[in-house]
């Protein structure tokens, strides 16, 4: 998983890509386990393709705690968003397990 500044996370929000975002702070435990869940979701959409329908990005939101809350309207870690053709459809605080993210792509 890839971790993302700021500027990165702007440009893929703008983008067409659809992804995963893991939104997390390193001091948060729930965000550990959050990360684990995610790391066993790629490995499995690696095994369906090489070029999986969405990949999972990390970002810290202690880089710019600002922009987590006025842009992204993050309130609590770990939370994850689902962005498919630049358009955010899904966001939840809280850890997922791999298989509600997995439903969730599919």
């Amino acid at each position: 998983m890839e971790q993302l500044t700021t500027q990165q996370l702007k440009e893929k929000m703008n983008s067409e890509e659809n992804f995963v975002l893991d939104l997390y702070a390193t001091w948060c435990g729930p965000c550990k386990i959050m990360l684990r869940n995610l790391v066993n979701v790629n490995e499995s959409l690696l095994k369906e393709s090489s070029e999986p329908k969405y990949k999972i990005y990390k970002y810290d939101i202690d880089e710019d705690r600002e922009f987590v809350v006025n842009e992204l309207n993050v309130r609590s870690v770990p939370t994850i968003k689902i962005f498919k053709q630049g358009q955010e459809v899904f966001s939840r605080p809280g850890v997922l397990t791999p298989a509600e993210v997995l439903s969730l792509l599919n």
